[in-house]
């Protein structure tokens, strides 16, 4: 029996907060891109199936967990491979966009990309760029949109480009990371991003990221959930209901509070508190 083929979908919108991008999701059976050009960057993560991508005079096959980085202007074309179908994830970012939030970031300016290869396997950059369009799509948590925003953009002007971006040092910052924690610990309501948090403490949020990462050995957005689910582990084992301790925590609502309690407990609340119960 012939397997049945997914039905094709596109869904597209503007994410103001990720560089004005203009976001797409897609599931494509079939399809074939002839050689063209976009006045912006496309920046895609392969999220299932085969695409087979021309970028100039390089081709490759791609499959899930792929990054395709092509700067603006650069030919490139794409077709289904394998069983024919492909699904992926792509930012379009306007040069000038890019440029300006480097300069936000605290990182040296830049227009373009200027990677080795358009073809990039990098796990940590995969999950930031996946992470961010997710993030956008269903609206959740600014903060953790910002910093895999700024992990995917780092991580391909540091390890990727032709002239790799020349960082800020950042040194240990024990009494900067000492303070941001007391201000994540005090109020675990605060809805934030880096660059809120960063502008606070009058730092950049490249040095945020870096210097508390370094220190804590996770980051800012990290630490936060972290601690809003250490605060609500007591008010489950005394019993109070599952959806008013998420509130009390922090959390958006209880579809958050479980997602995150179980990513960092290995099971749901309910469960946890069934324990005790």
């Amino acid at each position: 029996m012939k397997a049945t083929l997914p039905t094709p979908s596109v869904k597209l919108w503007r994410a103001p907060d990720v560089m004005d991008a203009v976001m797409l999701k897609g599931q494509f059976v079939g399809h074939r891109y002839p050689p063209h050009t976009h006045d912006t960057h496309c920046l895609a993560v392969i999220t299932g199936g085969t695409l087979a991508v021309e970028v100039q005079q390089e081709r490759r096959l791609c499959r899930q967990g792929d990054v395709v980085v092509i700067d603006a202007d650069v030919v490139h074309a794409g077709a289904a491979a394998g069983d024919g179908h492909w699904k992926m994830r792509v930012e379009h970012v306007q040069p000038e966009a890019l440029a300006a939030y480097c300069e936000r970031l605290g990182i040296a300016r830049r227009e373009r990309f200027d990677v080795t290869s358009p073809f990039i396997a990098d796990a940590e950059v995969s999950r930031s760029l996946y992470g961010v369009n997710w993030c956008s799509e269903v609206d959740d948590d600014p903060f953790k949109r910002s910093e895999a925003l700024a992990r995917a953009v780092v991580g391909l002007h540091a390890r990727h480009a032709v002239r790799a971006a020349s960082l800020p040092v950042v040194r240990r910052e024990p009494a900067l990371v000492r303070a941001v924690k007391n201000r994540l610990c005090e109020d675990l309501h605060a809805r934030l991003t880096l660059s809120t948090l960063a502008g606070e403490f009058g730092v950049t949020p490249f040095v945020l990221l870096r210097a508390f990462e370094r220190e804590a050995g996770l980051s800012p957005h990290a630490f936060q959930q972290q601690e809003r689910v250490r605060y609500a582990m007591p008010m489950l084992r005394a019993g109070r209901g599952i959806a008013e301790v998420g509130a009390v925590a922090g959390f958006a609502d209880q579809s958050h509070f479980t997602r995150v309690f179980k990513r960092q407990t290995g099971v749901t609340p309910k469960v946890y508190q069934a324990v005790f119960g």
